[in-house]
C-alpha cells in the first residue's frame, strides 16, 4: 500500500442532478437517478479535502438501513467518524464515502454497487449482501449537505448478532421500528428523512424481491 496519501471518493458531477431534477429531502424515484449518478461514464473520484468544498460536484454515499424483523439497527456517530458535524446523534443509516481503494487492480470500473457492499461489510457482519435500493437524499439546505447525494438502500438480515467494527459506530442496537419513528427528532437529518417515511422505504425493497427472512434461531 502507498504511504498515506489522501482518500479519494467517489463523486459526480453537480449539473447531472440539475438535468434530471434537484429535489430536498427524500426522492423515491430510483430508476429516474440512480443509473445516471452511478455510471461509470459520469463517476469521478476526487481527493475528499477537496470535494468537500467543489460545490461542483456530489460525492455519492450509501445509507443502508439494516431491518431484523420488525426492528432497525441504529447507533450514535463516534468520534472515530471524520464528520464531526454529526457526532452524538442517532443514525439509522450504515455507509459512508465510497473510496478509491475500494477497487483493487483486478476490479472493472468505478462501480458504486461494489464500493457500496464493500464499504458495508467493514462496517458490519454480514454473510451476504441482499439488498434494494429505495430512495434518494438531497440536502441542500447544510454546506455539508450541500456537496452529497446520499442512495438509501434496505437490507434485511436474518439475525441480530451484528456487531459495529468502527470506531465511528458507537452503541448500535436493534429497536423496535415503531419506536424509531416514533421520536426521530434524536437523529442526523437523513435519518429523520429515512424514518418518516419508513413504511414506504420497506414496501418499495419488498416490491423488488427484498422481504425479511426467516428468523435465525440462536
Amino acid at each position: 500500500r502507498r504511504m498515506a496519501t489522501e482518500e479519494r471518493v467517489l463523486c459526480f458531477e453537480r449539473k447531472l442532478l440539475e438535468q434530471l431534477g434537484v429535489f430536498q429531502g427524500i426522492n423515491l424515484e430510483v430508476e429516474r437517478f440512480l443509473p445516471t449518478v452511478t455510471s461509470s461514464s459520469q463517476v469521478l473520484y476526487l481527493n475528499r479535502s477537496e470535494a468537500e468544498q467543489d460545490k461542483r460536484y456530489k460525492q455519492l454515499i450509501p445509507y443502508v438501513l439494516v431491518i431484523c424483523q420488525d426492528q432497525i439497527l441504529r447507533y450514535r456517530r463516534g468520534r472515530g467518524g471524520q464528520e464531526t458535524r454529526l457526532h452524538g446523534l442517532y443514525s439509522v443509516g450504515i455507509g459512508g464515502h465510497i473510496s478509491e481503494d475500494d477497487h483493487g487492480l483486478f476490479s472493472s470500473g468505478q462501480g458504486y454497487r461494489d464500493g457500496m457492499r464493500r464499504e458495508l461489510l467493514e462496517e458490519i457482519a454480514v454473510e451476504e449482501v441482499n439488498e434494494a435500493a429505495v430512495a434518494l437524499i438531497n440536502d441542500d439546505s447544510t454546506d455539508v449537505g450541500f456537496v452529497h447525494f446520499g442512495v438509501v438502500h434496505v437490507l434485511h438480515v436474518a439475525s441480530e448478532a451484528i456487531v459495529g467494527r468502527r470506531s465511528g459506530i458507537v452503541g448500535p442496537e436493534f429497536i423496535p421500528i415503531a419506536e424509531a419513528m416514533k421520536d426521530p427528532s434524536g437523529y442526523e437529518s437523513w435519518s429523520r428523512f429515512c424514518l418518516e417515511h419508513l413504511d414506504l422505504l420497506l414496501a418499495k425493497a419488498a416490491a423488488s424481491g427484498v422481504s425479511a427472512p426467516d428468523r435465525v434461531t440462536d
